[in-house]
């Protein structure tokens, strides 16, 4: 009788360490599965049409039928996988657009996350014609009695930023509606001494490229320390010269949080100052 017992004892052992394996095999293999849907849900691709004019160019989705803009990635290929300068891009091309996903809330929408854009079809003449209305309604040749307003787009852990800085004093000269050269000078303060500095809230240092209706020629930033706002309104303390850096995505350069920024725009028209405050998230 104990013999039998040992023996059943034995077998049921058996079987719950079956049991256990079989548990521990299911739950590995659900966990693989998770991460290759996860992976797989990452992957899936925004189909839009592209759109451009002298002012720009314009993606629109061909599933919601919604106009955004965005960040052109160096990763740009024909339906071959042949590589495709983006001034080589064509109104009417369609492309899947692969990126982190995240879309501002503005309209149009700004999607500065792209990574990857592979082209499915060239030069889709219907979809020109659907959404003209759109590229011109978005798309319009500026106003170039001003400088043009400036804003900064950047990405942050939750969310891709969209956000105007402030404009300053500019010089400026453009041709009126009789065909006569008009000149324009406006003072200002200056960026340090401003009361309602427009403000963007930063997690750290942060890469900002600089967005504009027309692209300037080139920039320069200067930033101070926050701190420094108090003592200026006697003397404008020295600055500390930023680096600007210039590819395919356009002028950036690394904001820091308690910083104040100005930024000297520079076009054929004349040059603008603007300017923001980086504080802490």
């Amino acid at each position: 009788m104990k013999k039998l017992l040992m023996i059943l004892g034995l077998v049921m052992g058996l079987i719950l360490s079956g049991c256990a394996g079989g548990t521990s095999k299911t739950a590995a293999e659900t966990k693989d599965q998770s991460e290759t849907v996860s992976e797989t849900e990452e992957q899936t691709p925004l189909r839009a049409v592209y759109l451009k004019n002298d002012q720009g160019f314009l993606f629109v989705s061909i599933d919601q039928e919604t106009p955004f803009t965005g960040t052109l990635p160096e990763d740009i290929t024909d339906e071959s996988g042949n590589a495709i300068a983006p001034e080589d891009l064509n109104s009417g091309d369609v492309f899947d657009i692969y990126g982190n996903g995240i879309m501002t809330m503005s309209y149009p929408g700004q999607y500065p996350g792209m990574t990857k854009l592979i082209r499915v079809e060239e030069k889709n003449q219907d979809y020109v014609d659907k959404y003209q209305e759109l590229l011109d309604q978005f798309l319009t040749a500026p106003d170039m009695s001003e400088p043009p307003e400036l804003s900064l787009s950047y990405s942050q852990s939750n969310a891709s930023v969209a956000a105007m800085c402030d404009r300053f004093g500019y010089t400026w000269e453009y041709t009126d509606e009789n065909g006569e050269t008009q000149a324009v000078a406006v003072d200002s303060v200056h960026v340090l001494q401003s009361e309602s500095l427009v403000e963007h809230t930063l997690e750290g240092d942060t890469v900002m490229t600089i967005e504009s209706s027309v692209t300037p020629e080139s920039i320069t930033v200067i930033c101070w320390e926050a701190s420094q706002r108090e003592n200026s309104m006697n003397e404008i303390p020295d600055g500390t010269d930023v680096e600007v850096t210039s590819d395919s995505n356009g002028l950036s350069f690394t904001a820091r949080p308690g910083y104040i920024y100005s930024i000297d725009a520079r076009w054929p028209q004349g040059e603008a100052t603007y300017g923001f405050e980086a504080v802490e998230k």
